[in-house]
């Protein structure tokens, strides 16, 4: 997991580099067909990965987007007849049962599939109209970490492509995201005072949200905490009562949502919340700790933040595991491909 974690900026610049064709003509297949609404379809971290591309597309393309319920299709035995549309499908080893059946009964609909895969072999590429390969390498952490942010990197080349606005700089994020990993290791001290925690909050909203879904399931997997992760606005709703004094919240703070998580912030820390704020340092009285992997004048916006905000959760997660005593690459109970139905 430290070595996959550490690969990541290469990694970026090898998909954008090596994966140039296919990520057009997956932006061209979005441009042809004009779709009235687009279909996420995606299991596990791939479904966080999922709905920072359902924002993009509002954002981007204005165009209405979902995430598909493959229970729909697996235990309703349910065939959806979709408007047009276009289904991008995300999965690190493109074999789970039930993601593979969802993206089977939206191609005998006629809907035409984007599969976004570390597998060119694997049976969703096969299916798929187009295949975007992940070119992260071999993943052999059970803890998707370089797949994650590789899927993230992907979705926002394509959609950005297909809405006709400039690409963010892929090798300038790279060196962003080297600065981010270097300042997370110099916090890891910080970090593993709350080793003993039995729960974390994880808060975000927008395209942060999906940052806070993947870091509550990393710190899950991998150390065995309670965590949670929350839109800031969902998470005012009632996860607020499980915050004791002490508790850590873990708000990302780097995107357009800021304002919505340090309000939440703010009754989390009356609770007794210990507040960590993940890259940005916002002024509020809701905080008062430095950011976690603060990196001076580093660019974020909602559309970049996620892929560099996840970055030193991956390494937090890590070094909190060992502290406990477990081992991050081979969680007990959990395997690399998960096959549900």
């Amino acid at each position: 997991m430290r070595a996959e974690i550490a690969e990541q900026p290469q990694r970026w610049l090898d998909l954008a580099r090596t994966q140039a064709d296919a990520l057009d003509a997956a932006a061209q297949l979005i441009v042809r067909h004009g779709p009235q609404l687009l279909v996420f379809a995606a299991r596990g971290s791939s479904d966080h990965a999922a709905q920072y591309g359902q924002y993009l597309a509002h954002r981007l393309l204005r165009t209405p987007a979902m995430l598909a319920t493959p229970a729909s299709m697996t235990v309703d035995a349910v065939d959806l007849h979709y408007p047009r549309a276009v289904m991008l499908a995300l999965s690190q080893s493109g074999e789970s049962p039930d993601l593979l059946a969802t993206v089977q009964s939206a191609r005998d609909a006629g809907t035409p599939v984007i599969a976004f895969t570390n597998s060119h072999r694997s049976t969703l590429a096969g299916l798929a109209s187009v295949h975007v390969p992940l070119a992260a390498g071999p993943e052999r952490s059970v803890a998707a970490t370089k797949t994650y942010t590789a899927e993230l990197l992907a979705v926002l080349i394509v959609l950005a492509r297909a809405a006709g606005i400039d690409v963010p700089d892929v090798s300038h994020l790279a060196r962003d995201a080297s600065a981010v990993l270097e300042a997370a290791g110099r916090d890891v001290p910080r970090v593993l005072e709350w080793a003993d925690s039995e729960r974390v909050l994880c808060v975000g909203r927008g395209t942060s949200m999906s940052s806070a879904k993947e870091a509550a399931l990393k710190l899950m997997e991998t150390s065995a905490i309670a965590a949670s992760g929350w839109s800031a606005a969902d998470a005012t709703h009632g996860p607020l009562g499980q915050v004791v004094p002490g508790t850590p919240v873990l708000a990302f703070t780097a995107g357009a949502g800021a304002t919505s998580v340090m309000g939440f912030s703010r009754a989390a820390r009356a609770n007794g919340a210990r507040v960590l704020p993940i890259l940005a340092a916002p002024t509020d009285e809701a905080v008062d700790e430095a950011p976690l992997a603060h990196v001076h004048e580093l660019s974020v916006d909602s559309m970049t933040a996620p892929l560099l905000e996840i970055l030193p959760i991956q390494r937090f997660a890590l070094e909190l595991a060992l502290a406990r005593g477990l081992d991050p690459d081979a969680p007990r109970g959990l395997r690399k491909v998960t096959a549900t139905r």
